[in-house]
């Protein structure tokens, strides 16, 4: 089991435990002590980095957040893991934790990937490919926003970027965008115009596939009804109205939704749509065993 852990917060770069349990232990009704044993002796061993604190929430106590430290790299690159990332030092890690915005966005966006591979633990669903930020950041591709001509180019980097296969299906490629209510109209625009030049060019050349879903979690229903409608507009705009589908969006909670209800029940929607949709579609035969 710690061989497990260690694999799981290499892929995901950070974890809580929280989020190691609802991975690896989703039946333990311990409240995550036992997986708090199991880091705490990662850490002692040298195999974990244990981070500050996060804020103090109004309930319950501020979780620490975890990496791999030198020896768990190590023991992860021996098992034949491509490490996330071949840069490590403890204090630039130490100094991210401390941006509470960064830490609190990146732990979000691992709660989506979280649910991703719980789905594949249940379900006939794989995972061929992730990658998370850190990993997106070393290949940026810089684009010129669609319909902006006179604006500067602009390097496009999801919050996450995975695949997902159901049965023998194609693969359905996910770029994910994590919103923290923290973008205004403007710039949430012009990040749209961004990733619509990466989706009809770049992007299919950098990752050899010919599909993109671009799912957007964001915090409530009001901000995912202002996100699809800045969204549409902005499409609308730049002559790219038939790109709407592509773009998903929902607030659906991927720490309280089951993985099975965020990925196949109708719980997304297209830009500047009021019919939701599932971002997964079910095999002809049925749920996926």
């Amino acid at each position: 089991m710690d061989e497990e852990i260690l694999r799981a917060i290499n892929r995901l770069q950070y974890m809580t435990v929280s989020q190691v349990g609802r991975l690896l232990y989703p039946q333990a009704h311990d409240q995550n002590r036992y997986v708090q044993r199991r880091l705490r002796s990662l850490v002692e061993a040298g195999y974990l980095l244990r981070l500050r604190e996060l804020p103090t929430p109004r309930i319950g106590s501020a979780p620490h957040v975890f990496t791999l430290a030198d020896r768990g790299r190590r023991f992860v690159a021996g098992r034949g893991d491509v490490l996330a990332s071949s840069y490590y030092r403890p204090s630039e890690e130490r100094a991210k934790a401390r941006d509470n915005p960064f830490m609190e966005h990146t732990l979000a966006a691992v709660d989506v990937l979280v649910a991703a591979e719980r789905l594949c633990r249940r379900f006939q669903v794989s995972m061929p490919r992730l990658l998370n930020e850190r990993q997106l950041k070393r290949s940026g591709v810089r684009v010129q926003p669609a319909g902006r001509a006179d604006a500067p180019r602009v390097a496009v980097i999801p919050d996450a970027w995975f695949e997902l296969q159901v049965s023998d299906d194609p693969s359905v490629a996910i770029a994910l965008e994590l919103d923290r209510a923290t973008e205004g109209q403007k710039r949430w625009r012009r990040k749209i115009a961004a990733l619509t030049a990466w989706a009809e060019g770049p992007y299919r050349r950098a990752f050899e596939v010919d599909n993109l879903t671009v799912a957007v979690a964001a915090p409530s229903t009001p901000r995912r009804q202002q996100l699809s409608a800045w969204t549409h507009e902005e499409l609308e705009d730049i002559g790219k109205a038939e790109l709407a589908d592509i773009f998903l969006f929902t607030e659906a909670s991927p720490v309280e939704t089951g993985p099975f209800e965020l990925f196949f029940s109708p719980c997304w929607y297209p830009a500047g749509q009021g019919d939701a949709v599932s971002l997964l579609d079910l095999p002809e035969e049925g749920q996926p065993g």
